[in-house]
């Protein structure tokens, strides 16, 4: 198991770094180095806002992990602290999102917690962080009646759309939390061509490890509500800490933009960019949703490409973080 752990660790690592290079010569060191001259010392808040944003994510991960079992007081704050950037960092340059960063994190921490405690863990706190999407979304798409005096039949079928999409997700969202959601997949899963009877078999074999994966999982619900709350809070926090971002890069190029704002401009952001999930680092997806919202705000087209470029070279600093920290053990 050591010898797979390491295999892995090692395959993340190179993809890392191989996903990396694509990134930084499809954006031009040109383009980077004229970006991080005119935005100045504003790096400086801006890289470290994300640092923020990490410790909030790994205290709503702790405190799903730690449910008072002798093996979960194992499980260090600092490790978790480096298992979550990595996490997000294999996540950013991985297709559809989800391919790399969970099971990076379930494969780290396997050893200490156990196969099915490690993977219901993870799973519960990717759901606090779709679900913190969710939220935010449904929140923050409204803001569009207030800062867009008029709006087009299209955009406001696209707020009632993703609104109503939201609230939908968050019923299949409670769901999971009720009752697990293992089982469940498992059994949908059986159903597709070519792999579906080797998922069957799997499931008729491994039937106790997924009831306890699932019980685990609607555990935090039923029994440990306070932790469940406060780890959706701090999740939602996080989502909010992130607008912050844009308005320290508008304010970077002497373009102050409201709070209010800054929350609509990352909520279509992150919107478009979702609904385009199965694209690596999210390339074009953003670009085309800053711009959308950018000129629905009637600000400058060029603003929405200079906060573009500089969310993409804050991400490459912390993926370059976290794939260095890969191969960090001491912790």
């Amino acid at each position: 198991m050591v010898k797979k752990a390491k295999i892995a660790q090692n395959l993340f690592f190179i993809l890392g770094l191989l996903a990396l290079g694509i990134m930084i010569y499809k954006i031009g060191l040109d383009n980077i180095w004229n970006d991080i001259k005119q935005t100045g010392w504003w790096f400086l808040p801006i890289i470290g806002l994300w640092c923020i944003i990490y410790l909030l994510n790994t205290i709503a991960c702790n405190l799903i992990i730690q449910d008072g079992s002798p093996e979960a007081k194992n499980v260090k704050f600092l490790r978790l602290f480096k298992l979550v950037i990595s996490g997000f960092a294999i996540n950013y340059i991985t297709p559809f999102g989800l391919m790399g960063g969970e099971p990076y994190k379930i494969i780290e921490l396997q050893p200490t917690l156990g196969i099915q405690k490690a993977t219901s863990s993870v799973l519960l706190a990717t759901m606090m962080h779709f679900v913190s999407h969710f939220i935010f979304w449904m929140v923050s798409i409204p803001l569009l009646l207030f800062l867009v005096p008029v709006l087009s039949d299209t955009v406001a079928l696209g707020m009632i759309l993703s609104s109503a999409t939201s609230f939908l997700l968050l019923m299949w969202a409670y769901r999971i939390y009720t009752r697990g959601g293992v089982d469940r997949a498992l059994l949908l899963g059986s159903r597709l061509p070519f792999i579906g009877k080797r998922i069957k078999a799997y499931k008729q074999e491994h039937q106790d490890k997924i009831e306890q994966m699932d019980y685990l999982i609607s555990d935090l619900y039923k029994n440990r509500k306070k932790d469940f709350i406060i780890s959706l809070l701090l999740e939602l926090l996080s989502r909010f800490l992130i607008c912050v971002e844009v308005v320290l890069m508008m304010r970077a190029i002497g373009w102050p933009v409201s709070f209010g704002q800054s929350v609509l401009i990352e909520s279509i952001q992150s919107l478009v960019g979702n609904l385009l999930f199965f694209m690596p680092m999210q390339m074009g997806s953003r670009e085309g949703g800053m711009i959308m919202v950018y000129g629905l705000l009637s600000i400058p087209l060029s603003y929405a490409v200079f906060v573009s470029l500089c969310k993409r070279i804050r991400e490459i600093f912390w993926t370059v973080v976290g794939v260095l920290l890969i191969k960090i053990k001491k912790y």
